[in-house]
């Protein structure tokens, strides 16, 4: 992994994220808040999981730092979520345009929230960042098809097609 290439998934996340951004926020909340058969309980807490992990992977890399994880209480509704995701792109972008491409094979070492330490390549995880995000649009895009509410196609190829930096 290069870092423009690191710096380009973390393009194809922030825009795959935003196709699917309309459909949350066009649910009435009930729908939003509803209990579904996720790992999260919810269109909302897995949204909020989604976001907690960009942000924790972040604070990891950047420091070590053990953060805990975001809960779907600290956001009472999907516009007060989104307002943080902005600021945290921001956040990695500029992390990210720090990176030289000896850091992304240096590890990650951070302890889990049951206090386990581990050890991960930088590559590794900016790989997983972008690859956990696709799994949990993954799980929401059915729902919002079914709710009345599809996105957009999120496929990588759209991206590369449509963005051309």
């Amino acid at each position: 992994m290069s870092t423009q290439s690191a710096e380009r998934l973390f393009a194809y996340n922030m825009w795959a994220w935003n196709r699917v951004f309309p459909s949350l926020e066009a649910l009435p909340e009930k729908e939003y808040f509803a209990e579904r058969p996720f790992f999260w309980n919810s269109l909302h807490g897995l949204a909020v999981h989604g976001f907690s992990s960009e942000r924790n992977w972040l604070l990891r890399s950047r420091d070590g730092s053990s953060p805990q994880p975001a809960t779907a209480g600290e956001f009472p509704t999907f516009a007060a979520l989104h307002e943080s995701w902005g600021p945290l792109w921001d956040s990695w972008q500029e992390y990210l345009g720090s990176l030289t491409p000896t850091a992304l094979t240096s590890p990650v070492v951070y302890r889990s929230d049951e206090s386990e330490g581990f050890s991960i390549l930088l590559g590794d995880v900016l790989r997983h960042v972008v690859n956990h995000g696709t799994e949990h649009r993954s799980q929401m895009t059915p729902v919002l098809a079914q709710l009345g509410h599809p996105t957009e196609p999120l496929d990588l190829a759209y991206f590369a097609i449509t963005d051309r930096r």
